[in-house]
């Protein structure tokens, strides 16, 4: 997910341009109901351009949530390389404030229901840091895969509740009733239930 694909302007623009005209059409019809025609006039691209660039309206939502998560892992890889250690606690609250900021991805990811996106995405960072991750949850090779799937769902269904309700509670507070929550079913589940 994180290959850094470099894109001529015009192709980074033509996407960029094809994403708003559909979430523009989102607001006024669900997206079963858009046509493809619809998007590409409401974008001011031929046919053959849209076909360049994506093979269907799926592909549109999936171009914008991976530029999203390209981002933020460029960006915790200049954080964690200028500071040499990591914090989990940051590293939840920036991606909880980058989902907070690209508002109209979630949205869009939410109305076009594939949502499975964004939890491909939140298992391809969680994988990244995977060394990190499994300091916080001990796990062994045989149950890896699913503790990751588990943390990235729960992750992603926080985040979609978190963005229906209005987002009332700041990235930060959302960070903290999430690593206070994992912990909590952590030792439930593993450790001493006294902790709790």
């Amino acid at each position: 997910m994180f290959d850094n694909e470099k894109l001529d302007m015009r192709i980074k623009y033509t996407r960029e341009w094809t994403f708003e005209a559909l979430a523009k059409l989102l607001e006024i019809k669900s997206y079963h109901d858009i046509k493809i025609s619809e998007i590409i006039d409401k974008a001011g691209i031929s046919r053959a351009t849209f076909y360049r660039n994506f093979a269907n309206k799926d592909d549109i939502v999936k171009f914008k949530v991976k530029m999203m998560f390209q981002e933020f892992y460029q960006d915790m890889s200049i954080y964690f390389n200028d500071i040499g250690t990591m914090d989990e606690q940051y590293l939840i609250q920036a991606f909880f404030k980058k989902i907070d900021d690209e508002e109209k991805v979630v949205d869009t990811v939410i109305k076009t229901n594939l949502e499975y996106v964004m939890v491909d995405g939140i298992l391809a960072i969680i994988n990244f840091y995977k060394e990190r991750f499994y300091e916080l949850v001990k796990t062994n090779k045989r149950t890896e895969d699913y503790t990751m799937d588990i943390v990235a769902s729960s992750c992603w269904t926080l985040l979609s509740r978190w963005h229906k309700s209005g987002k009332e509670e700041s990235p930060s507070q959302l960070a903290k009733i999430y690593l206070s929550a994992f912990r909590s079913v952590y030792i439930a589940i593993f450790e001493d239930r006294s902790r709790l």
